[in-house]
């Protein structure tokens, strides 16, 4: 059996001695790999294993041995899931190694873009002593709406609740209109859903306008949730009172942002930061316990994890 990590992963080195002793792994670390050199690195593998790569129709037809798609993360919108299931592949996926990192972060950028703590620290910096210019807003009291309730939904809602917050959610399945009063009502949105064809631009020009001119909206899903430019336009016009952003339609990989995403990363009611809310020591550990879980399961006949089963 072969393992393939074709691209960049953030894993340790005991951790894929771990894997090594259960099969035979082949471990790149470019961002990314061109699709010719993606299949010809897969194409006498059982496992591949890939963070960034884009696995596609075309990658699954030229893989004649492939049977398990692990992706190390939660999200999976890079693989082509119909393709691998017509094909017989089984896709799985890390669903709880970074719960607790993105809950955290999520909290930490509410607190961020509510109290102006980026505009405070860059005014220092400047040389500047103006405390009077950094009102903010406090969370207690405040109504939190979580869009997604799955595992990092409900450990922000933990979170929350602590904090003294009223926490109100959607999932895939509210309704509509239920779903457009929780934006309406909520003082502080924040998105907690996969990336799918039916939640992309979810938060549209006509969503944006139903929140409220003092909400915010925290995004640590996936960018191409929120159509980038309804929200642009929204911060620009101040129709509400700011977003927080880890992740971006159209991520830059080994490149530099576009200039779409430094257009908004440089407005004064906006945070940027280059989806790190995964980013722990703490997370990297647990992806190594995840990963070896997955791949135990499947040696031993039967997946945990699969997506598309």
């Amino acid at each position: 059996m072969k393992l393939v990590f074709p691209d960049y992963i953030e894993l340790r080195e005991s951790d894929i001695r771990r894997v090594e002793s259960l099969m035979e792994v082949d471990v790149y670390h470019d961002i990314p790999p061109s699709e010719a050199d993606l299949i010809q690195r897969i194409k006498e593998a059982e496992f591949v294993v890939p963070s960034v790569s884009d696995i596609t129709a075309t990658v699954i037809q030229q893989s004649p041995h492939l049977k398990y798609i692990i992706v190390p993360g939660i999200g999976y919108d890079q693989i082509d899931v119909t393709a691998a299931t017509n094909a017989g592949i089984q896709v799985i996926n890390c669903p709880t190694h970074n719960l607790p990192a993105v809950a955290e972060y999520t909290m930490g950028l509410i607190f961020a873009i509510t109290r102006k703590l980026f505009e405070a620290r860059m005014s220092l910096q400047n040389g500047a002593w103006q405390p009077w210019l950094f009102q903010g807003t406090e969370v207690q009291g405040k109504t939190l709406g979580l869009i997604g309730y799955g595992g990092t939904g409900r450990a922000v809602e933990k979170l929350a609740i602590a904090l003294g917050m009223t926490v109100i959610h959607a999932r895939s399945k509210t309704p509509p209109d239920q779903l457009d009063q929780l934006i309406s009502t909520a003082d502080i949105i924040s998105l907690h859903l996969p990336l799918t064809p039916q939640s992309k631009y979810l938060m549209d020009e006509r969503r944006i306008g139903l929140m409220k001119p003092t909400a915010y909206l925290i995004n640590t899903a996936r960018g191409a949730i929120v159509d980038p430019h309804a929200l642009l336009a929204a911060l620009k016009e101040n129709r509400i009172a700011g977003a927080a952003l880890d992740v971006f339609e159209n991520e830059p990989i080994g490149s530099e942002p576009d200039a779409a995403i430094l257009e908004l990363a440089r407005l004064e009611n906006a945070i940027a930061t280059p989806h790190i809310a995964y980013n722990t020591l703490e997370t990297m550990i647990r992806l190594g316990d995840e990963l070896m879980n997955n791949i135990q399961a499947c040696l031993q006949g039967h997946p945990i994890n699969v997506v598309n089963s």
